[in-house]
């Protein structure tokens, strides 16, 4: 059967490598919260520039009211002026701002963003058709496209905000269209419209070129994704290798001696005493081959079923109080210790694995401590890790302690134990999946053996 490249794997050359190069990334999100999580990364940005729009509005509302006596003469019509930017205009503008540091705006941007400019099209309207003065339309006409400009960003994320944005355009070109000082208006507006547009392409630049940073942050992400999958596919295809030149290696021997006691059985069938004795190592090396097939099983289904995890919060403390009064029933011969001050947390975990690891430790430590010893189990924090030692008095590892967290390593004496050599190995695995790491070694007085287990308390 032709080995198969991982679904995640193949999406992602799809969405980012395409046959001229890379493309901007394609997003492809896996779950629904996954892409609320990216909405709400989006939005947040948005939200800073919609405050930097506001606040450009609100500084150009004083501009005005500083440039407004170089323009206008009529003392009335600067006060009405300075009264309806100040006292309208200003604390509007800044209740925006002010609302967009609220969790509120977030859930309801568009609808507060709707009714930001659909007052402000309306206050355009009553003006121009009340006081008919170039100088008010103009202020609000400036105005107007900031909100705009600000609306159209969280366009990004909401569709019919185009609609709204259109609409208050529209209101607005109807607003002058239908005022009495038609032209007087229109010339007005120009004059610091156009301003204010150069203004708004600046920021506008500015926001493209944010935009195309985070395009090419997310690109960043997404290779480096690729590349981690990668390295876990090299480990694997490694894994492989060892696993081939383990068979070519092992079954060789008992298949050896399968074959030769088949052809001694063959020769001396004859009312022979050896008869038993070859049939009986024909079975050994028969068993020898079953063995073999098993442990390469047992290893595959133990990868796979460690990277199946769940995410949890277990409290070590009481899995532990559990497991070792299972092992106090099971091993009367030995007797257990545990050493815990206060409970701990371990939060994002798989509680099948972490408690399958503990009892692989255990297990391992039953197994080679010395009849009527101590095993000493502990819990204790180190750092930002919750670590657990299992103590046993016993033979000390003679092998180098590294190889023997790899796959179908075991010290067991019997070539025919039912052990498969995979107990640290999967204490291994779960404590990479997990962020943390296990680690065996001898006493220092030569007694006996430690194994220990760390994970993370918050999780990876």
């Amino acid at each position: 059967m032709q080995p198969t490249m991982p679904s995640d794997i193949r999406r992602g050359f799809k969405s980012t490598f395409k046959r001229h190069g890379i493309n901007p990334l394609t997003l492809r999100f896996e779950s629904e919260s996954e892409e609320a999580r990216y909405q709400s990364f989006v939005l947040d940005s948005a939200i800073f520039h919609i405050r930097y729009a506001y606040g450009f509005a609100a500084i150009l509302t004083v501009i005005y009211v500083t440039l407004d006596p170089f323009l206008f003469l009529d003392k009335a019509l600067l006060d009405r002026a300075i009264l309806v930017r100040f006292l309208i205009l200003l604390p509007v503008l800044l209740s925006q701002i002010a609302l967009t540091y609220s969790n509120l705006y977030k859930s309801y941007a568009q609808l507060s963003g709707s009714l930001a400019i659909f007052i402000f099209s309306v206050g355009i309207i009553i003006l121009s058709f009340r006081a008919n003065e170039a100088v008010i339309i103009d202020n609000y006409s400036s105005i107007i496209m900031i909100l705009i400009y600000a609306f159209f960003v969280v366009g990004l994320l909401f569709r019919f905000s185009l609609i709204v944005s259109a609409l208050a355009i529209t209101m607005y070109i109807a607003s002058l269209a239908y005022s009495s000082d038609i032209g007087p208006a229109i010339a007005s507006s120009l004059e610091t419209s156009l301003v204010v547009i150069f203004l708004l392409m600046g920021l506008s630049a500015y926001q493209k070129e944010l935009i195309s940073r985070q395009l090419f942050l997310t690109e960043t992400r997404e290779r480096e994704r690729l590349s981690r999958q990668t390295q876990q596919d090299a480990t694997h295809l490694e894994w492989l290798r060892t696993f081939a030149r383990f068979l070519r290696h092992e079954v060789r021997q008992p298949v050896a001696q399968i074959n030769s006691s088949l052809e001694l059985l063959s020769l001396f069938a004859n009312g022979d005493d050896r008869v038993p004795e070859f049939l009986n190592r024909a079975t050994i090396g028969t068993q020898n081959v079953w063995n073999l097939i098993e442990r390469a099983s047992r290893a595959t289904d133990v990868e796979a079923y460690v990277r199946e995890r769940q995410h949890e919060r277990i409290d070590l403390h009481a899995l532990l109080v559990g497991l070792v009064d299972d092992f106090r029933q099971t091993h009367s011969g030995l007797e257990f210790s545990l050493k815990c001050d206060h409970p701990i947390l371990i939060h994002d975990a798989d509680p099948l694995l972490i408690e399958q690891a503990i009892q692989n430790l255990l297990s391992n430590a039953s197994s080679f401590a010395t009849e009527h010893s101590v095993v000493d189990i502990s819990l204790q924090p180190r750092g930002l890790e919750a670590v657990v030692s299992v103590r046993n008095q016993g033979p000390t590892v003679q092998l180098d302690t590294e190889a023997l967290f790899g796959p179908f390593s075991s010290t067991r004496a019997s070539p025919t134990s039912e052990h498969h050599g995979l107990g640290l190995y999967l204490v291994r695995l779960v404590a990479e999946q997990h962020g943390g790491s296990a680690e065996l070694k001898n006493l220092d007085d030569g007694t006996g053996v430690v194994a220990s287990l760390a994970i993370p308390v918050r999780g990876v």
